[in-house]
């Protein structure tokens, strides 16, 4: 049989004390992270599709551009309020495109 003679009154309350420490820095240290997490991968998601969309909005006939499956063409016409481009991606061959699906501008 197991003999619990050495838990004595005092080593019980020091490690209920102890737990009530554990518990209270586990509730500490997960608002930490949530925020630690905001700062770095929410934000930066935030701050980079911002730019992406301001890069968008600010296209024109003529621009090349990538989509967002790796397509390259050159911008022959917007289409439904800007909500479509038609790309030109070799001669004589457009394709159309939702204008969300470019990913980049080339210079």
């Amino acid at each position: 049989m197991l003999n619990f003679n050495f838990l004595t009154p005092e080593i019980l309350i020091l490690a209920q004390e102890e737990g009530a420490k554990s518990s209270l820095q586990s509730l500490i240290i997960i608002p930490i992270m949530l925020v630690a997490m905001y700062f770095l991968v929410i934000l930066p998601n935030k701050k980079e599709e911002k730019k992406r969309k301001e890069m968008i909005t600010n296209l024109q006939k003529g621009d090349n551009v990538v989509t967002n499956s790796g397509l390259h063409g050159k911008i022959v016409e917007f289409k439904d309020n800007n909500e479509t481009v038609v790309l030109s991606v070799a001669a004589n061959t457009n394709v159309t495109f939702e204008t969300s699906a470019i990913l980049k501008k080339k210079v």
